[in-house]
């Protein structure tokens, strides 16, 4: 009889084994499953310009849809329009839009668009937002370059019609003291 309940004892430990190993492995598999951001954004960049703009199309809807509503798929729809936007061959590539998007994600609802991403996602984010701010102060420098060389241009251009006049001033007075000089000679 001692023997019936160990062997009984070890076959349930050896059921409640299975199951948690059988869990853990639907855990893994759910967990990738779901394709990372980082994942999303290279596939974005393997796509036409038509899929980009399938894609932006659809990510739109799908925010349009669920205007009302702070849902994480609402979110992840943002995400993704974010990444979008950050895409220099996307349709609506547009580094100003993509850090307002990414402002305003980040200040809504106290982060809650990214409450629920993986760390590496988290990292993945924080290097999007660092390279956001690069290209726009990059922008804004060489913006502040053209004006320089604009107005830079601008004043040798006055300065050439200021010369162009004092020359054709010249002209006129070499002119009159000619005309001038043929009256008296005459």
């Amino acid at each position: 009889m001692s023997n019936i309940p160990q062997s009984f004892l070890a076959t349930i430990l050896l059921i409640i084994t299975l199951l948690v190993l059988s869990g853990c492995q639907l855990t893994m598999m759910a967990a990738n499953n779901s394709a990372s951001y980082g994942e999303y954004y290279l596939t974005l960049q393997q796509l036409s310009e038509q899929q980009l703009s399938e894609e932006v199309s659809q990510q739109q809807a799908k925010i349009d849809s669920q205007s009302t509503n702070t849902s994480s798929k609402k979110f992840e729809a943002q995400i993704k329009l974010l990444l979008l936007y950050s895409l220099p061959k996307s349709p609506i590539y547009n580094s100003f839009n993509a850090k307002a998007l990414l402002n305003q994600m980040q200040s809504e609802s106290d982060n809650a668009a990214f409450a629920d991403i993986n760390p590496n996602d988290q990292a993945f984010f924080s290097l999007l937002r660092d390279q956001l701010n690069q290209r726009l102060l990059m922008r804004n420098r060489l913006l502040a370059k053209q004006q320089k060389q604009q107005q830079r241009a601008l004043k040798q251009q006055q300065q050439l019609i200021e010369q162009v006049k004092l020359l054709e001033q010249t002209i006129k007075q070499l002119k009159n003291i000619e005309q001038a000089i043929d009256k008296r000679a005459q």
